[in-house]
């Protein structure tokens, strides 16, 4: 009896030990859970395309170091025109209006002048009186000559005295002089009207006799600013319109003092503006100031960039990286947007079918403000997700998408869908075994009890009242 107890009760420790660990094995699934969900996270295509991911493979380029500043981008004043009004009047007709294209010589606007009309009226009346006076000049030379010739005979012949010739040989030089004045008077009445244009020291500027000025673009490009309107009076110099030629560009930045060597001119400059981040425009330095301000410590630097497309706008924020050097080999890069912090380690995600990996990376130098060197981790091809990969990271630290998501099966933690989790192994053992396992327990904490009252000599329990007649062979206790 007392190895049947031994046998129960090994029976029961059996038992509870395989209870006790089935319950533990299923919080160290949870931490085993947590931890593969952070290794990897599987996307479906259109989900992607949903949350915005975008990848691109890691590409290989010469580096080149320099210095990067913040600046703007300006029209260059020798490649722009302000058109003002050259005299008073009145405006009749514009042609051109803001942000139109405009060619050089295209009337752009006409003025009617009065004083250019009483300009031209005078101008017409001056040279008809300078051709009336020519033709009566004309008409005295030839008097004058045939006076001349009629004296010069008689003082061959010795008829007329010789005074009388010299004084026929004067008047017809005086003649001679009058018609070549009246001749100068006739070109100077054409050029009147042409001298008073020239005075108002503007090109472009056409007039007729009847007052019409036509204002045309003195050069080719873009019409910045239209300052008036169809039939408003304007005043000498006012302005009316600003065309600024755009095929090139100043980049302009100020550069402190502790940079000024890295600046000289001549050199490469690379230009990137935020309406176009994948695009580099490049061109060189083409003036430094000659002195530093005194209030910022700063001077500054303009860098010329041709601008055939027209997509530099003057007032563009931009970055300029004055470039001194290049390396000698190409070297993996990545965008900085790729790159992600974790717990002090630099993580990217790459692609792999529709699961996203995260690798750890070695980063290097920079190039300018959008690219990052890449020393170990990745090799040229890896496909890496270089926009919104902390949603990425943020799915890995869960462990799993929402309910809706994971029921459709769109997104999921990588091997979640082959592994049980946690509750499922708790629920491995069928429930019967619980509660065959408790009673084993019971029983056999029962026969080891029995057991051991027998070796003390104690009953395992109270007596049942024993029957009429019959008495107890065990005295009773004191």
């Amino acid at each position: 009896m007392e190895a049947r107890g031994r046998v129960w009760f090994l029976a029961a420790v059996v038992v509870l030990a395989l209870a006790v660990p089935a319950g533990a094995h299923g919080g160290h699934d949870d931490a085993f859970e947590q931890h593969q969900a952070a290794e990897a996270v599987r996307v479906a295509p259109d989900v992607q395309k949903a949350m915005g991911l975008v990848v691109r493979p890691v590409q290989q380029r010469l580096l080149s170091s320099g210095l990067a500043v913040n600046g703007k981008i300006e029209a260059i004043p020798s490649h722009s025109a302000d058109v003002n009004a050259p005299l008073a009047g009145r405006v009749l007709a514009l042609y051109a209006s803001r942000a139109q294209a405009v060619r050089t010589g295209q009337v752009l606007a006409t003025l009617d002048s009065p004083e250019i009309r009483q300009l031209a009226v005078e101008a017409a009346r001056s040279r008809v009186q300078a051709r009336t006076a020519f033709k009566q000049a004309e008409a005295r030379l030839a008097l004058a000559e045939a006076n001349y010739q009629r004296e010069k005979d008689l003082l061959t012949k010795g008829i007329s005295a010789r005074r009388d010739f010299q004084l026929a040989e004067a008047e017809r030089n005086q003649v001679r002089a009058d018609r070549e004045a009246a001749r100068a008077q006739v070109q100077l009445a054409d050029a009147l009207l042409k001298s008073r244009l020239s005075q108002l020291g503007q090109r472009g500027v056409s007039a007729r006799a009847d007052g019409i000025v036509a204002l045309a673009a003195p050069v080719a490009g873009v019409v910045a600013e239209q300052r008036v309107t169809a039939g408003e009076a304007v005043e000498p110099g006012k302005p009316l319109y600003k065309i600024i030629d755009l095929t090139a560009v100043w980049a302009t930045a100020a550069v402190y003092e502790k940079d000024l060597a890295q600046v000289r001119p001549g050199e490469p400059v690379e230009v990137s503006v935020a309406a176009y981040p994948n695009r580099t425009f490049r061109g060189r330095v083409a003036s430094v100031d000659p002195a530093i301000d005194a209030d910022t410590r700063t001077l500054g630097v303009r860098a010329i960039l041709a601008n055939p497309d027209g997509q530099l706008k003057p007032g563009m924020f931009a970055t300029l990286r004055l470039v001194t050097g290049r390396a000698s080999r190409a070297v993996a890069v990545i965008p900085r947007t790729a790159v992600i912090d974790a717990d002090g380690q630099k993580l990217v995600y790459v692609q792999k079918g529709e699961a996203f990996v995260p690798t750890e990376v070695q980063l290097g130098r920079t190039d300018g403000e959008d690219l990052i060197e890449v020393k170990d981790g990745l090799a040229p091809g890896d496909r890496v997700v270089t926009q919104r990969a902390f949603q990425l990271r943020a799915q890995a630290l869960k462990g799993s998408l929402a309910a809706e998501e994971s029921a459709s099966g769109q997104v999921s933690a990588e091997n979640s869908d082959s592994r049980p989790t946690a509750k499922a192994d708790r629920a491995a053992l069928p429930w019967w075994s619980w509660v065959v396992g408790g009673v084993l327990i019971a029983v056999g904490s029962f026969v080891a009890g029995v057991g051991v009252a027998r070796r003390t000599g104690r009953p395992a329990a109270p007596a049942a009242r024993p029957p009429a007649g019959v008495s107890s062979s065990r005295p009773p206790q004191r």
